[in-house]
């Protein structure tokens, strides 16, 4: 038998029992929309990730004021990380084509006119543009000149020009911050979000020596950001940072830093981690529907085979081969699960869409639901078929004509 006529002799099968068929069908399109929704989210959640991260610098190591494991702001708390670890971080290190210390303050409040928005305060040398690749696209960055003479300029991001003067012009207007007026110089090129999700925007960036002795009266800075030359390198740098501060602060192991040493290689390692166990724990459980779907198929379809030993036994009578018979309930299961799989997927893609509609959250489609339904809905088809195919073509034609 041809296998365009066994194909037909399963739609025709399958077209006869539809309540049964599209209960067959369920099990597998709610596991592949399941797998398809986890895979889209998950893509694009470490896409927009990585996106961020790319946002932090392709090139930098950060080192920052406070312990712990996890890269995040400096605490305010740790003062022992000063200008001098800077400038001995530039003199000691090699391949480092900028060393850029700055200190910053959240939850700051900033007033224009009748205006005001809650932002981050960083105070910052000329090196920061450089270091974070990150300019002033309308007039003019923090100055050399602006650090030495503690001038009261400042430079605002894209978010905080919305927030304090919508469409106008902020050049040249005035600023106040802890009941200090700074003049505005410069807006910030857009940034977008950080790996944590904080919108870099939102921010004004002052001379470093002002934020310092003007605003927050301090002689501790709270992070210092490096531009290694050579990507290659990033690991070095930051293991060589890590223990020239170490040396500085007098800290020896096992007792913990007072400074945390990251850069994005290894920001992203953590990343693509995270996100990869993450998504093999979820398709487990997509993979367990799966299963489960195809335990229901299986039964299902012995069930189909013990009512329908009259139809077995006729087609055996007139000239049917017992493979012909397997092929034929074979064939339906398979095109059963394979349906099932590409519906699952239209109906993932279309889930997933809708919550990142909804959720604000990324989404991605991609080919890789759609072969992996495939795959998934063949294996679980011939996994749940192969038993009641086997059941059908064994069966004695004249015993199952007589039912």
């Amino acid at each position: 038998m041809t296998t365009g006529r066994i194909i037909g002799l399963s739609f025709k099968g399958l077209a006869k029992y539809k309540m049964r068929t599209f209960l067959m069908m369920l099990g597998i399109v709610i596991g592949i929309a399941t797998l398809t929704v986890i895979v889209s989210m998950a893509k694009g959640a470490q896409h927009k990730v990585m996106k961020s991260i790319q946002n932090f610098g392709p090139n930098a190591v950060m080192a920052s004021a406070g312990g712990g494991k996890m890269f995040g702001p400096p605490d305010d708390k740790i003062t022992t990380m000063t200008l001098d670890d800077a400038k001995a971080i530039r003199e000691s290190i090699k391949g480092l084509r900028q060393v850029a210390p700055f200190t910053m303050n959240l939850g700051q409040t900033v007033i224009s006119g009748n205006k005001n928005t809650d932002t981050m305060v960083v105070g910052a040398t000329p090196e920061f543009a450089d270091a974070w690749q990150w300019f002033a696209d309308k007039g003019d960055f923090i100055s050399e000149e602006d650090n030495s003479g503690l001038t009261k300029n400042c430079v605002l991001g894209r978010t905080v020009v919305r927030e304090l003067f919508g469409e106008q012009d902020p050049i040249g207007e005035t600023v106040r911050i802890n009941n200090t007026n700074f003049k505005v110089i410069g807006i910030l090129s857009k940034r977008g979000a950080s790996p944590h999700g904080m919108d870099m925007d939102n921010r004004v960036v002052v001379p470093l020596t002002t934020a310092m002795k003007r605003l927050f009266n301090t002689t501790a800075i709270g992070m210092v950001r490096l531009y290694v030359d050579d990507p290659n390198r990033l690991d070095e740098v930051s293991k060589s940072v890590t223990a020239l501060l170490r040396e500085r602060h007098h800290i020896i192991p096992p007792q913990e830093d007072d400074f945390r040493v990251t850069n994005s290689m290894a920001m992203a390692k953590t990343v693509k981690g995270v996100s990869s166990t993450m998504t093999t724990f979820l398709m487990l459980l997509a993979s367990i529907s799966l299963a489960v779907g195809g335990i229901v198929i299986a039964n299902i379809m012995l069930i189909s085979v013990n009512e329908r030993k009259k139809e077995i036994g006729i087609r055996r009578a007139f000239g049917a081969r017992a493979k012909d018979i397997m092929y034929q309930f074979l064939a339906e299961v398979l095109i059963v699960t394979i349906s099932g799989g590409i519906g699952g997927t239209i109906l993932g893609f279309a889930i997933a869409m809708g919550v990142a509609s909804v959720q604000k959250m990324p989404a991605m489609i991609s080919w890789e639901p759609l072969a992996l339904a495939i795959v998934f809905s063949t294996v679980v088809g011939l996994l749940a078929g192969i038993q009641p195919a086997r059941k059908a073509a064994a069966m004695d034609p004249v015993a199952a004509i007589r039912g």
